[in-house]
C-alpha cells in the first residue's frame, strides 16, 4: 500500500521552482495545440516540461484525459498534448484547434519543396509565395477552389495575390502551434513541422496523388 505521505506524481510538478512562472501560460499553450521545442523563447518551457514530464504526463491523462507526448528525436525533440482516438479529452471547445484545408494543403506543397524536392534555398516568405506561383503553378486551380469555399466565393474572383495571403497566413499559423519560426520575411522549418506528416500520414505517402487532385 503507498504511503500515505508520499506525494502524488499528478501534482509534484507544483513544487518545481518555475511552475508559478510558466505553468499557467504552458497550460493554456498546450491545449492551444502549440508545440514545444528547444527553440528560442519555447526553450524554457521545454526544458520545464522535460524536468516534470511523467508528473505533467500523469497530470493531463488524469484531469483531461489527453497525453504529453514527445515526438522527433532526441535531439530535435518536441512536446504536445496529443488526444488519444477521435476524443479531444476534456478539453473545452475554445481550445480546439481546427486547421483549414488550404493551409494543410499549402504545408504539403512546403513538404514536397524542402523533403522531396531538396529546395532548400527557399528562406524566405517571397521565396516560398513566388516557387509556388510559378513552380508549381499546375495546382493552382485547387488551391484557388479551396479558397474560394472558405471564402464563400467564386475561385474566378481569385488571383495570385489569393495565394500569396494564403501562404503567408499558412504561415502564421504554423508559428502559432510552433511548426515554424517567423520572422519578418523570413521564415524556417522547426522539428515539429513533422507533425503534420504524421497527422496526414496517409496522404502524404501518396503526396503527388493528393497533389494531383488539386489540378
Amino acid at each position: 500500500m503507498e504511503d500515505e505521505h508520499t506525494e502524488d506524481i499528478r501534482v509534484r510538478f507544483l513544487n518545481h521552482p518555475d511552475t508559478q512562472d510558466l505553468f499557467a501560460s504552458l497550460d493554456y499553450m498546450l491545449k492551444d495545440g502549440v508545440h514545444f521545442q528547444r527553440e528560442g523563447s519555447q526553450a524554457k518551457y521545454y526544458n520545464y516540461i522535460y524536468s516534470n514530464e511523467d508528473s505533467l504526463r500523469a497530470y493531463y491523462q488524469y484531469l483531461f484525459s489527453v497525453e504529453l507526448t514527445f515526438g522527433g528525436t532526441e535531439a530535435s525533440g518536441y512536446y504536445f498534448l496529443d488526444f488519444i482516438g477521435s476524443t479531444r479529452g476534456k478539453i473545452d471547445a475554445s481550445h480546439r484547434h481546427h486547421m483549414k484545408s488550404e493551409y494543410v494543403i499549402i504545408g504539403f506543397i512546403i513538404y514536397k519543396i524542402f523533403f522531396i524536392d531538396n529546395q532548400i534555398d527557399v528562406v524566405s516568405v517571397k521565396d516560398l509565395q513566388k516557387k509556388i506561383r510559378i513552380d508549381y503553378e499546375g495546382l493552382k486551380p485547387g488551391i484557388y477552389r479551396l479558397i474560394a469555399k472558405s471564402r464563400n466565393t467564386n475561385p474566378g474572383n481569385l488571383n495570385d495575390d489569393a495565394i500569396d495571403a494564403t501562404v503567408e497566413s499558412a504561415l502564421r499559423e504554423f508559428k502559432k502551434i510552433g511548426w515554424v519560426t517567423l520572422n519578418d520575411d523570413d521564415f524556417d522549418l522547426l522539428p515539429a513541422f513533422d507533425r503534420l506528416i504524421a497527422i496526414h500520414e496517409d496522404l502524404i505517402n501518396n503526396l503527388d496523388e493528393t497533389l494531383n487532385e488539386l489540378r
